[in-house]
């Protein structure tokens, strides 16, 4: 009798068991195929030691344990919570403490293996699947093939098993918690829900200004980061100030839960007689007591992930940029190593050459840094004549229009343009040796790769200031070809050219009596004192692509899989609790249609209650993210986000499509 009964409670779980078992095959499987390409040489040996392909990897295979961890704990509280009334029938029978435990752990423990081999056996089957994405996402010239890994298994396995027993002492510690008063104590605690004293409608008032606060703050971000930033310093007073969001915006999401929500629900107007509205604000009260926990994990947990998720894609649409900011052309040489590869240039013909004419020249600028001081010391500065620049800018369209109002004007190219704009100010004139120039503009520095000039900053000017400027004269060589030449003028580069750093100048540089004294000689000087600066020999477009893709796409594998990876765990939990909810529900919805209430309205007011369960969590931690996102927009401001807003999008797209599968599901039960 007593067997029977224990294998009717796990036959009305069996449901609910079914989309825990789905989520849990899901995340064996992504955990799976991040660890088999950690084993597989041959794509480690293509992808090189640059791209740290095993650590990123092993991040991602690391998230995907976290999240586990997240889901069976909390599907497990939550399993064990709704069986509250078979503890205490297993109890009236005679089981002691220890038995009930372990049938709940052989139960969780069944589910987990049989989920792990399954899981391993689409892991397997999809791993090469896995890997040509990786290949793909890196543009790795690599030809995947099948691959199966023990290691990985045996790995997949000790986390799971990790894992098992983790969800193990939770079942000991909540079993211990129900006794044969809970049930009494359950009622007394549905009776408290539905009031709301003065002390929780205070701190429901104090979550909708946490909320407002740490939003608002977001939105004027950068008026309170140029404050605090001079306060505290620029790295120092940003991390404050976006820990003072987020502190504000957690605690605001679970007192918007537990209680502000809670008030909301309290108020009844008569409207909400028609469609059964004040049962489901009842039921929405009712809820709220006890899972206030839940929904603000989840609201935290999304929007954390998705503002994690736009500073990664910040990170490499600046990095993706920068490929033709650094190599706006196939090759950029120094001239003394051009003169090393002309004679064998033919054999890549046809191939565009142009000459940029430099010249490395002292000047002074002022460089505010909110919260960093100002810089107002001499240094090298790169000039360029205004035709030169015109003439570049075909091959480099990057490079803005420029129309220099007099002799004396100058546009300033800036490298902290590109992230730091709004806490950046220069100085409207720069000093030369003999003479001051007007800044016209300042703008991004797209002129090709650094290393390959002396100076930290680089100006435009005139071609007649040019010419009269003294200062220590260069040139680098421009050379473009079709894109079906780049391996062969590569090749050739590599075989001609070292990639040394040389033509070494020495400088020492100070601000004495309103003018800068000191000056820049070629080779590395003979005095101790001032600072000795190297060109490099060459940058080339295809190494800078080949390096920059393979990083930022391994990057974007590891978050995008991690990322939908918690997004569909998340609402198959929210799922989960709303069909377990559901069955016990289902002799008030009886009686609502013995009632003489029609099908239609009953079905509506099941259709309400999953909305609000599904939705209210993901838009409030849309709205995080989004705020996140425009909070990161500040700093790094030409990144592109649009895989954020296209992960927005995947969290509705996916809440929706379980929200209606719960409701498909619920109807054909009613």
């Amino acid at each position: 009798m007593l067997i029977k009964i224990v294998w009717r409670s796990f036959k009305k779980q069996l449901s609910n068991y079914l989309i825990f078992f789905f989520s849990l095959i899901f995340a064996v499987m992504v955990y799976y195929s991040f660890t088999a390409m950690t084993y597989e040489q041959p794509l480690i040996r293509s992808a090189g030691k640059n791209t740290q392909l095993v650590g990123m990897l092993g991040f991602g295979s690391f998230a995907v344990v976290l999240i586990l961890l997240f889901f069976m704990t909390n599907t497990n509280r939550f399993f064990i919570g709704n069986r509250r009334k078979d503890i205490s029938i297993f109890h009236l029978y005679g089981l002691n403490y220890y038995q009930i435990c372990l049938w709940f752990i052989l139960e969780i423990f069944f589910i987990g293996i049989f989920s792990f081999v399954i899981g391993i056996g689409a892991g397997v089957l999809l791993s090469k699947l896995f890997s040509m994405i990786l290949v793909k996402a890196m543009a790795l010239p690599l030809r995947v093939h099948f691959f199966f890994s023990t290691d990985a298994i045996v790995a997949t396995a000790l986390v799971v098993l990790f894992i098992l027993a983790v969800v193990s002492f939770q079942i000991l510690w909540l079993v211990s918690g129900y006794k044969f008063s809970h049930l009494k104590k359950l009622r007394l605690r549905k009776i408290q829900a539905m009031k709301v004293s003065l002390w929780q409608k205070i701190a429901g008032v104090i979550g909708a200004i946490f909320l407002f606060c740490g939003w608002g703050m977001a939105l004027t971000y950068i008026t309170f980061a140029r404050t605090v930033s001079a306060q505290f310093g620029l790295l120092e007073g940003n991390a404050l100030l976006m820990g003072l969001i987020f502190l504000l915006c957690v605690l605001g999401s679970y007192l918007f839960f537990a209680f502000t929500l809670r008030w909301y629900n309290s108020y009844r107007p008569k409207r909400l007689n028609k469609n059964l509205g004040m049962l489901s604000r009842s039921e929405w009260q009712l809820r709220l007591f006890g899972e206030w926990r839940f929904f603000g994990s989840i609201t935290v947990a999304l929007g954390l992930a998705l503002a994690i998720l736009g500073g990664m894609a910040a990170l490499v649409s600046i990095q993706i940029r920068l490929v033709n900011e650094v190599a706006p052309a196939s090759v950029m040489v120094t001239q003394e190593s051009y003169q090393k590869l002309a004679p064998k240039l033919q054999s890549v013909a046809p191939y565009q050459r142009q000459t940029l004419h430099l010249k490395a020249v002292p000047a002074k600028q002022s460089v505010e840094i909110s919260g960093e001081g100002v810089n107002s010391q001499p240094e090298i500065t790169d000039m360029v004549s205004l035709s030169d620049y015109r003439a570049f800018q075909k091959t480099n369209p990057t490079l803005r229009d420029i129309q220099l109002k007099s002799v004396d004007s100058t546009v300033v190219l800036s490298s902290y343009q590109r992230y730091l704009n709004d806490y950046t100010h220069y100085s409207k004139i720069i000093y030369l040796k003999n003479q001051k120039l007007k800044v016209q503009e300042t703008h991004p520095n797209f002129f090709g790769d650094t290393s390959l000039r002396y100076g930290t900053g680089m100006i435009v000017v005139s071609d007649e200031l040019f010419e009269k400027t003294p200062g220590i004269s260069y040139a680098l060589e421009v050379i473009d070809v079709e894109n079906r030449f780049e391996d062969k003028l590569n090749h050739l580069i590599r075989e001609n050219l070292k990639g040394d750093w040389d033509y070494p100048v020495h400088y020492d540089l100070k601000w004495k009596n309103q003018q800068i004294v000191g000056d820049i000689i070629e080779g590395e000087g003979a005095k101790k004192d001032g600072s000795t600066i190297y060109r490099s020999e060459y940058t080339s477009y295809q190494d800078v692509y080949r390096a920059t893709r393979s990083s930022t796409g391994l990057i974007l594998f590891v978050v995008t899989f991690v990322t939908t990876t918690f997004i569909i765990v998340t609402a198959s939990m929210v799922t989960l609790r709303q069909l377990s909810e559901f069955k016990q529900k289902r002799k008030k919805y009886g009686l609502l249609r013995q009632m003489g209430i029609p099908e239609k309205n009953i079905y509506q007011e099941i259709k309400r209650e999953n909305r609000v369960v599904f939705f209210i969590p993901a838009i409030l931690a849309l709205i995080h993210s989004m705020l996140a996102i425009s909070v990161i927009s500040h700093i790094a401001q030409n990144a592109n986000y649009g895989l954020v807003y296209l992960f927005c999008g995947l969290i509705l797209v996916v809440y929706t499509l379980f929200y209606w599968t719960t409701c498909v599901y619920q109807k054909k039960l009613l």
